[in-house]
């Protein structure tokens, strides 16, 4: 929701060369429909469903794969087990202005479709955070360097998880 999850994805998924999935296109694919259209036809639980089920076919996949999951997936609870054997997890934490920025920015973002408002993006950030926190093995703000400087920081980290392109062995520190 406006952290900038599938641009930062895109782009460690290029810089580790490992594939790049994003769960919302991925299940828009699957259904060839929306995820609006999803959302109206099916309802919020149907989808949630959808998502867990991709991400437990991601896990027994087991292929390195950067994975930029939607908002709400860690909020459900019994994506916990999942969160934890998907790999690094790492949490985009956006200011409350930079997110209404990007989505007011963002013509498709369900959150535009009327219901946009500085008090409910507040909201769902401070429901978000704690979970987010609580999963997250890596967190960096975003808003405040730029992409690349962005970008750079969370590969730094990576390096210091032992994480690494496919092939390059591992950093002594």
């Amino acid at each position: 929701m406006g952290s900038g999850k599938t641009r930062v994805g895109k782009r460690l998924a290029r810089d580790l060369e490992l594939p790049f999935i994003d769960l919302d296109k991925a299940i828009a694919t699957r259904m060839k429909m929306s995820v609006s259209d999803i959302f109206k036809k099916f309802g919020e639980p149907f989808y949630r469903a959808l998502e867990t089920y991709l991400v437990k076919l991601l896990v027994e996949d087991k292929t390195r794969t950067v994975v930029s999951l939607g908002a709400a997936f860690p909020m459900q609870e019994q994506n916990e087990e999942l969160m934890r054997q998907l790999g690094t997890v790492i949490y985009l934490k956006g200011s409350g202005e930079t997110i209404l920025e990007r989505i007011r920015s963002s013509p498709g973002n369900a959150l535009e479709r009327g219901e946009t408002t500085e008090e409910k993006i507040l909201r769902m950030l401070s429901a978000r955070d704690p979970v987010y926190q609580k999963f997250a093995d890596i967190t960096v703000v975003t808003g405040v360097k730029s992409f690349d400087g962005l970008i750079e920081q969370i590969e730094g980290e990576l390096r210091k998880a032992g994480i690494q392109k496919p092939g390059v062995p591992p950093v002594s520190p």
